[in-house]
């Protein structure tokens, strides 16, 4: 079937390995929480809510440079490779400039909002603990996540798939070893998850580093050009209204980890069960928003608007499939599901609960997702920034919490309420999203972008 249809061969060339890479990445996380649930419910809701403080800065820091993904795929394919060397420098600048202004604000500024939210002592200290040593790891957060896009802009998912393996790899072992304290290595809980964390980003990008300048026969990034690492506004310009909608999603899960709060440390734990798993099946969604943005740069300089509809119709398809099949899965073993997760009776049926409606909602974050990367393959960032604000907290926020203490269902629902106007927002998202997209379709109709000098 894949021979017939070329369309589906060109996306699934793409998808299969960045669905394993970016699986890779977040099942650190995942690793994080099995473990931490394991050791203790305590530290498990400490680093829910110092993940719910650090993970908007850490997105938009991700987010920005995802304006790699269309200039990088553009200039390639029109055959000007020696232009990725500056749009790379000026990742690297962005990178390391907005990382340290990011870890500055996770020393100095959140350990102030985690002492508010926090109901425990422990859970307090634990939290301000693990920014603390987390910290300086973002800005190899950002370089790593640059590096992953100039690769899969390329072409190359390989290697970014074995970068994930190997840093999945050596973060188990390390979590083993420094949150229980096995080998001789000091028991450190949640402060051992934060330190593995850090040490698997920083050997993340030595590895791309390394590789890239010495062992890759076709090198990509072959030479840092100082000027560009100070002028960024081309990469700024469509990277930060990305940044600042990917960093907006994120927001509003950490905004209702922040309202939840309220509930008791219990709630947190629960709600970072479902953040884990929820998160760890959005990731192929993500991977299906990076190949969209790829594809659709490439056939807008090849094919035109033809060519850009056929493989949207692709990737939705895909996208249905796959959300159909995490339904069923989640809704038939909710129950069973948050015991990988936690041993704790009330967490547990707290977050089987979430689960049952978290499952609804992922029929609208896959369509919004993949629009999101048909927009950023023009280079349409602003306007998804705009629908992400108004959608998410113009709707999604006010909403859930008229549900969980207003509304005459506030005592039945209690934070429940939450995740189902998270649910209507990403519903409202999803329909703007395809509105504008028709909108960006029909003004390209009939032309081509000749030339990659049209988007530098």
């Amino acid at each position: 079937m894949v021979k017939r249809f070329p369309v589906l061969k060109e996306v699934l060339h793409l998808l299969f390995p960045m669905v394993l890479t970016m699986t890779l990445e977040l099942s650190i996380s995942v690793v994080d929480t099995i473990m931490l649930g394991h050791y203790s419910a305590l530290h498990l809701a400490a680093v829910g809510l110092a993940s719910s403080l650090w993970l908007p800065v850490g997105c938009f820091l991700i987010g920005v440079t995802f304006g790699l993904t269309p200039l990088v795929t553009r200039h390639l394919h029109g055959r000007q490779p020696k232009l990725v060397n500056l749009y790379m420098s000026q990742a690297v600048g962005l990178s390391v400039g907005l990382g340290l202004l990011a870890s500055l604000v996770a020393i100095f500024l959140l350990p102030y909002f985690a002492g508010l939210m926090a109901t425990e002592e422990e859970t307090r200290q634990v939290s301000v603990s693990y920014l603390y040593i987390f910290a300086p790891a973002l800005p190899m957060l950002a370089l790593m996540t640059a590096y992953k896009n100039l690769f899969e802009a390329a072409g190359r998912p390989g290697f970014p798939l074995f970068v994930a393996s190997f840093g999945l790899a050596l973060n188990i072992l390390f979590n083993y070893v420094l949150i229980f304290g096995n080998f001789g290595f000091p028991e450190m809980g949640a402060k051992g998850a934060a330190l593995a964390s850090a040490l698997s980003l920083y050997l993340a990008v030595s590895m791309f580093l390394v590789y890239d300048r010495f062992i890759n026969k076709t090198p990509l990034f072959t030479r840092l050009v100082w000027r560009y690492t100070r002028k960024f506004s081309i990469l700024l310009n469509v990277g930060a209204p990305a940044g600042f909608a990917f960093a907006f999603e994120v927001g509003l899960f950490s905004s209702m980890t922040w309202l939840i709060s309220s509930f008791g440390d219990l709630a947190l734990g629960g709600g970072q069960i479902v953040m884990s798993y929820t998160s760890f099946l959005f990731t192929p969604m993500m991977a299906m928003s990076a190949v969209t943005a790829i594809v659709v740069a490439k056939a807008m300089s090849k094919e035109g608007v033809d060519g850009v509809r056929k493989r949207i119709r692709v990737i939705v398809w895909l996208g249905l499939s796959y959300v159909s099949t995490c339904f069923i899965i989640t809704q038939v073993f909710h129950n069973q599901i948050p015991y990988i997760y936690s041993n704790n009776a009330e967490v547990v049926a707290l977050a089987a609960s979430i689960l049952l409606i978290s499952s609804c909602y992922q029929f609208p974050d896959m369509l919004q997702t993949v629009f999101t990367g048909a927009l950023r393959g023009f280079r349409d960032t602003r306007s998804t920034m705009i629908a992400f604000a108004a959608s998410l907290f113009g709707l999604s926020i006010p909403f859930g919490f008229w549900l969980s203490h207003y509304s005459p269902w506030a005592e039945t629902l209690s934070l429940r309420g939450f995740y189902i106007g998270l649910g209507a927002g990403l519903t409202l998202l999803a329909a703007i999203l395809i509105v504008r997209f028709q909108i960006v379709l029909r003004r390209y109709e009939g032309k081509r972008i000749a030339s990659p000098r049209e988007v530098a």
